[in-house]
């Protein structure tokens, strides 16, 4: 690994990103209106390029990155990365609703409760012509069709700092349980702010705020970037991670589900579910790192006992 490049990437990315996270983060609490949200939600889009940057600033071997479009041999990965993050959050979703069934809300509560005052959501819809039934169905059918493929394309500017330069150079000298370990908390730590100023994720009235929200999310950014750079190992093309990362972004469907009826309860709750980067809707996402760990890492131990037995 080159120490002063990972170091100058990692002190580069980070500076622009807090600078942007700050100043969005900042805004967005003195103006929590639509403005505010629109500046917050395009502040994250843009934050999202900053790993790009780095790689770009520091030099990173992009020509090894694998931009060229490929399918033979990994193809199969498509569905796995356009579907995959779907089914997981539904599961932790399922799962978080399980254990709290008065959170599981057909009332559009939620929805509503992001909306400008005065506005009422479901007499918008039926202005509209569309109940709220197939609104679910139509918002959902997105998230599992253009959306992760629209996400796609922005997500790129991470994936190609986190998984085609970041992860490499720290497997180098950390194997792959270092980097998994090390480059999921670097990936959480890159959060942080807008987690801590504004309440990113799970917002700010939950037991144990902010700390409780930072491990929670570092646990989730590691079983993530197991299972992103897993994907990329086996593809060698930045763009199946990157349609990975782009399905997890569309994933926030079930949230439509969950019941802010109670605004002091549904907010002290939100770290645990129903999103799959909470402490229990990301139970299905820690199961499925952990076994995908495991196989990788005894087919590497296999692979290099057979070498050596050569």
């Amino acid at each position: 690994m080159n120490k002063k490049q990972v170091a100058k990437y990692i002190i580069i990315v980070f500076i622009l990103a807090y600078a942007i996270e700050i100043l969005a983060s900042v805004y967005a609490v003195k103006n929590p209106d639509i403005i505010g949200k629109t500046v917050f939600q395009i502040s994250a889009m843009v934050l999202m390029f900053t790993p790009f940057f780095g790689t770009l600033i520091t030099k990173g071997n992009f020509k090894g990155i694998g931009f060229k479009p490929k399918f033979k041999g990994c193809a199969y990965l498509l569905p796995l990365c356009f579907f995959g993050p779907a089914i997981i959050a539904s599961l932790g979703a399922a799962l978080f609703y399980f254990i709290f069934p008065d959170m599981f809300d057909l009332t559009g509560s939620y929805l509503q409760s992001t909306l400008p005052e005065g506005m009422n959501f479901l007499e918008e819809l039926e202005k509209k012509g569309v109940s709220y039934s197939m609104y679910i169905v139509i918002v959902i059918f997105q998230c599992i069709t253009y959306a992760p493929i629209f996400n796609m394309f922005i997500a790129l500017g991470e994936e190609v700092g986190w998984r085609g330069f970041l992860y490499p150079e720290l497997e180098k000298s950390f194997g792959k349980i270092g980097s998994w370990i090390i480059g999921g908390i670097i990936w959480g730590a890159f959060h942080f702010p807008m987690m801590i100023i504004a309440g990113y994720e799970y917002g700010t009235d939950y037991p144990g705020f902010p700390f409780a929200g930072i491990i929670v999310f570092t646990v989730f950014c590691i079983s993530l970037g197991i299972i992103h750079e897993i994907v990329y190992d086996k593809s060698k093309c930045i763009w199946y991670p990157a349609l990975l990362h782009g399905a997890v972004n569309a994933c926030t469907f079930t949230l439509m589900f969950y019941n802010v009826n109670n605004p002091e309860r549904a907010s002290k709750l939100m770290i645990l579910g129903p999103a799959f980067n909470a402490a229990i809707g990301g139970i299905p996402v820690l199961v499925v790192a952990v076994v995908l760990a495991m196989v990788t890492l005894s087919k590497k131990k296999k692979n290099a006992e057979v070498q050596n037995g050569n």
